[in-house]
C-alpha cells in the first residue's frame, strides 16, 4: 500500500477526532488491544466485545481472563450479545475498507458478525489492515459492489464510521460520545 494513501487516511481520520495506533507486525496487535482494554477498565461487568467475522482476530484481544472478552459468533444469542454490548467497556471490529480521501471506515453486518460493538460501548477499536485502505470513498463502495458480485451475498447493513459520535446541538458546543462511542481508534496493521 502506498504510504501516501495511509498517511492521507490517518490525517483525515484524526481531523474527524479519531485516534490512530500503528502496529508494525500482527504479533504486536495482541499487546495493543490488551493495553486499550486496560485503558477502558474492562471487567466482568464491563467486558470487551469483539465482532470481527473471524475467530482468529478475536483471539488477538483475548487476555488470561477469558471472562473479560466476548467474541460474537453466528451461534450466539443476539439479545444476550446486545445486552453485553450495552454494558461493555470497549468494542472491537475489523474494517472491510477504509477510504483515505475522507477518513472513513466501512463495516458490514453479515450473519458472521455484528455491528453492535461499533455502536454501544464507549470505546470502539477498528482493526484496519493497510491492504484495506483505498484511495477514495468511491473505491470503497466499488469494493462493496464487487464483493457482493463475487460472493452473491450483499451485506445486511453497511456502516460508515468517520470518527467518534459528536454533536453540536446545544449552544453550538461540540460534544463527543452523545449518540455512540466517545473514542474511536483505528489500529492500522502494517501486515
Amino acid at each position: 500500500m502506498d504510504d501516501m494513501v495511509v498517511g492521507r487516511f490517518e490525517e483525515k481520520w484524526r481531523n474527524n477526532a479519531g485516534k490512530v495506533v500503528h502496529v508494525a507486525q500482527k504479533e504486536e496487535l495482541s499487546t495493543v488491544l490488551r493495553d486499550l482494554a486496560e485503558t477502558s477498565h474492562a471487567s466482568e461487568q464491563h467486558p470487551v466485545v469483539v465482532s470481527v467475522g473471524s475467530e482468529e482476530w478475536g483471539q488477538w484481544v483475548r487476555t488470561g481472563d477469558t471472562n473479560l472478552v466476548y467474541i460474537w459468533t453466528e451461534d450466539e444469542n443476539p439479545e444476550e450479545f446486545r445486552q453485553l454490548c450495552a454494558r461493555a467497556s470497549m468494542g472491537v471490529s475489523a474494517c472491510v475498507w477504509a477510504a483515505a480521501d475522507v477518513g472513513s471506515i466501512g463495516l458490514y453486518r453479515q450473519k458472521d458478525n455484528s455491528l453492535l460493538p461499533s455502536l454501544l460501548p464507549p470505546i470502539h477499536v477498528v482493526i484496519v489492515p493497510v491492504s484495506h485502505i483505498v484511495p477514495t470513498f468511491r473505491a470503497g463502495m466499488s469494493k462493496l459492489y464487487q464483493d457482493a458480485q463475487d460472493t452473491g451475498i450483499w451485506p445486511g447493513l453497511v456502516k460508515i464510521v468517520a470518527g467518534p459520535s459528536m454533536t453540536a446541538d446545544i449552544e453550538g458546543q461540540l460534544i463527543l460520545g452523545v449518540h455512540g462511542p466517545r473514542d474511536v481508534y483505528a489500529v492500522i496493521l502494517h501486515e
